[in-house]
């Protein structure tokens, strides 16, 4: 496989289903630590069509003519940010899960939610077109373990008889590896989520001891499976 690449793009579109993203994970209460959201309660409220009317007015001032320039400008300074360490990241990924990353390219979205989520069917994650390149990198790379996840690791947990948000709580505390192998990549720390919080502490606790993930992996199914 050559060399997986990660392309950033402006895409109105897929920035409102990533809004959407974020109001389905809200209305499912996967992260615990969010507090009722007057916007996501309104948006919850409208139909499919309206809910996208919503957010093409809330964002559409952003996305006219006299900020194309500057659209772009931001994105290929992340894009330039990115290529600089992609290939050190990548390797980084097939070092740590000794397997390499399973897709030749995936794109990165710039969007204007204030949650990022992704679309592995589709090949697409999203990050924070506000921020600066350092962080937006930051959750791109945060995103991209998922990938890994689904392809080689979702089905190994599934033996383990998990529930499906045992399985999700995996997936969210793995980034924590962030953390160990892949410094020297990122700005900030990845800090994950509250209620994952004892999770990662025993991933990372695992991976100190050996750094085989197939093992990690194993115990932290055990450890899930018997305590969360």
């Amino acid at each position: 496989m050559k060399n997986p690449k990660i392309t950033f793009i402006i895409d109105k579109k897929l920035d409102i289903e990533n809004h959407l993203i974020g109001m389905y994970s809200y209305k499912d209460k996967l992260h615990t630590r969010t507090n009722k959201n007057e916007r996501y309660e309104k948006l919850l409220k409208l139909t499919p069509k309206q809910r996208i009317d919503f957010i093409q007015k809330e964002i559409s001032d952003f996305y006219s003519n006299k900020n194309k320039a500057k659209l772009e400008e931001i994105r290929n300074e992340i894009q330039n940010h990115w290529n600089k360490i992609e290939k050190e990241f990548f390797k980084k990924i097939e070092k740590t899960f000794n397997k390499p990353f399973p897709f030749n390219s995936i794109k990165g979205i710039l969007s204007t939610a204030n949650r990022f989520g992704y679309n592995y069917k589709n090949k697409w994650f999203a990050t924070n077109i506000y921020s600066n390149k350092f962080s937006a990198t930051d959750i791109a790379m945060h995103e991209l373990f998922h990938f890994v996840f689904h392809f080689y690791f979702e089905k190994e947990c599934e033996k383990y008889e998990l529930t499906w948000k045992q399985i999700w709580d995996i997936k969210e505390a793995l980034t924590v590896l962030l953390n160990s192998e892949f410094l020297d990549l990122r700005l900030a720390l990845d800090k994950g989520y509250p209620e994952h919080q004892k999770i990662r502490d025993f991933i990372l606790k695992e991976w100190k001891k050996n750094k085989d993930f197939d093992i990690v992996l194993n115990n932290t199914c055990k450890f899930v499976k018997k305590n969360c």
